[in-house]
């Protein structure tokens, strides 16, 4: 089924009270696929995609329980990681501590990566501003070229 056509019904049945808005998951399409168990011995450093403009479907997947990660991965803390700009502002830096974001810089994920124990996850949305100015619907595409910090970051930390 596409996309557009379950969105459109999820809207439908928020409109006619017949689902909660307690959940995302009740509103978006939002799914995690799980492909491989992950040791909790090791670190790991994720890429996601799509950008977009707020990385909604990111931030719902690994800051919050909307699609049950902690039960997915037991013993995987993620880590989010943005902007250094976002940090400047005092409740909203509360707001992405709160719920495990980070610094995207090299010094603070490679911190996490190697003096905060293992059981750690970096989610690096790779495609950057320009990936999320760049979109158009129905068009899914990867922004990649001058963007391999996090290839050698993973390689750097095993």
């Amino acid at each position: 089924m596409h996309v557009r056509t379950l969105l459109r019904e999820r809207a439908q049945d928020v409109s006619k009270g017949r689902t909660s808005l307690s959940n995302p998951l009740n509103l978006f399409f939002l799914q995690m696929v799980k492909m491989a168990d992950l040791d909790p011995k090791r670190n790991y450093v994720f890429g996601s995609h799509p950008h977009g403009i707020m990385c909604f479907g990111t931030f719902c997947n690994f800051c919050t329980e909307a699609t049950s990660f902690s039960r997915m991965f037991p013993g995987i803390t993620p880590h989010l990681a943005t902007l250094n700009g976002l940090f400047r502002l005092p409740i909203f830096r509360d707001y992405l501590l709160s719920g495990g974001g980070c610094s995207v810089s090299r010094s603070s994920l490679g911190h996490i990566l190697s003096e905060r124990g293992t059981g750690n996850a970096v989610i690096i949305v790779v495609g950057g501003a320009a990936e999320s100015m760049a979109g158009t619907p129905g068009d899914h595409s990867v922004l990649l070229k001058d963007r391999m910090g996090f290839i050698r970051l993973a390689l750097s930390h095993g």
